[in-house]
């Protein structure tokens, strides 16, 4: 079974990509991985070396604790609607995620 710190990583650096409008091939090449693997890693199916985490976040101009934060870990390990949830947030940036949380969080509470 996949561990969240894997998806949430894998998660973070597809976020940080798509951001930076590169495509898996150039962060790849960026990063001096080869495409399969970053494909796998951003799915959670990679264990991250330090140093390997390090390239990567190199490739995406960030620092190596960008890739450790933001909360879509937080929704992405439910099924159901909190998967559907972490689809969402997946893409947005932290103040959108915080926005579609809050929201989600006013819902439920008035929902009687």
């Amino acid at each position: 079974m996949k561990s969240d710190i894997k998806i949430e990583i894998g998660m973070r650096i597809r976020q940080l990509r798509r951001k930076k409008g590169l495509t898996i091939e150039e962060t790849a090449h960026l990063a001096g991985v080869h495409p399969n693997y970053l494909g796998e890693a951003e799915r959670g199916k990679k264990n991250f070396s330090v140093a390997t985490l390090e390239k990567i976040a190199k490739a995406l101009e960030a620092p190596v604790s960008e890739l450790f934060s933001g909360r879509i870990a937080n929704f992405a390990a439910k099924s159901g609607p909190g998967g559907r949830l972490a689809s969402l947030c997946k893409d947005a940036s932290p103040e959108e995620q915080d926005f579609i949380i809050k929201t989600a969080k006013f819902i439920l509470r008035n929902k009687r």
